[in-house]
């Protein structure tokens, strides 16, 4: 029954995605998604202290520190893609996530990669191949929401290898709010290179704005809980990988609602295309996380 928490959490993600497309259209800025937001997660995990009674290992504050640092890098790059692509191109496109996971563990850390996976990453690369080509149209910037979006996906996987080696040494009830209190440090820092005044936005902005932080926060509350409580963090993020599917069925049925019009501009047969490739990388997540130790 844990597992409904972080399907909860996916339709959050998905949902919290075309809702910061429609804050974008209203004239919400990045500002808004990459600092605003990432200072509210800031406040959000900030009370998680309270359940750890030892002492905070100061000493090794540079290991929340660079945890931070990639997942800043992995959340603007995701901005980024949903502001200048589809959602329903980028969302699926992170459950390569669990993929990159896998490969970055073996190069950098020498740990065995299973035979399983390497099937995982095959069909994981012919997903993305899948995705792609609906994103590389005549007229349109050819390929970018797949970069970006593979950029993020590699930018989470490095932040969750990172809390898997740094958290339980730390103290996950330590380690992850004091990683979000950098998180909004560093969002800070990025503020004055943008410009102050970008923080300003229309008024009707505005109700877009706050509902996709509340959904954002809403849905890493639930996640980072979930497998702190629970300690299933292959079972999590293949539930959580259904946020390609969910980003989908949320544009085909809601999207008219939200502004979005990604069904209609993309077409069907391109709409099917992404289908197939959201099916084929949460397969191959299903099929990593099968192989996980």
């Amino acid at each position: 029954m844990y597992l409904l928490l972080p399907l909860l959490a996916a339709i959050a993600f998905a949902l919290g995605s075309m809702v910061f497309k429609r804050a974008f259209e209203e004239g919400a800025t990045i500002a808004h998604a990459a600092v605003l937001n990432n200072l509210v997660l800031a406040l959000v995990f900030l009370p998680l202290h309270s359940f750890d009674p030892s002492p905070v290992p100061w000493h090794l504050w540079h290991q929340p520190a660079i945890t931070a640092l990639t997942f800043v890098i992995g959340h603007l790059l995701n901005v980024i893609s949903l502001r200048a692509g589809e959602v329903s191109v980028a969302t699926p496109l992170l459950g390569s996530k669990v993929i990159f996971v896998a490969l970055v563990s073996w190069l950098l850390f020498d740990l065995p990669v299973q035979p399983g996976q390497w099937v995982a990453a095959a069909l994981s690369t012919l997903g993305v191949l899948v995705m792609g080509l609906t994103d590389c149209r005549p007229g349109t910037r050819m390929g970018l929401t797949t970069a970006l979006s593979l950029g993020c996906a590699f930018s989470f996987a490095i932040t969750d290898l990172f809390i898997q080696i740094y958290g339980s040494g730390f103290g996950v009830f330590h380690f992850l709010p004091m990683t979000f209190a950098f998180l909004g440090v560093l969002s800070c820092v990025i503020l004055p290179f943008i410009g102050w005044s970008s923080l300003k936005a229309p008024r009707k902005a505005w109700k877009w704005i706050v509902a996709s932080t509340v959904l954002s926060a809403i849905q890493a509350l639930l996640i980072t809980g979930t497998i702190a409580a629970w300690k299933d963090a292959a079972g999590v993020n293949v539930v959580y990988a259904t946020r390609g599917l969910w980003s989908i069925a949320l544009v085909w049925t809601l999207g008219s609602w939200l502004g979005n019009h990604e069904r209609h501009t993309a077409g069907t047969a391109r709409m099917m295309m992404r289908l197939a490739g959201a099916l084929l990388i949460l397969a191959a997540v299903v099929l990593s996380a099968q192989h996980t130790k």
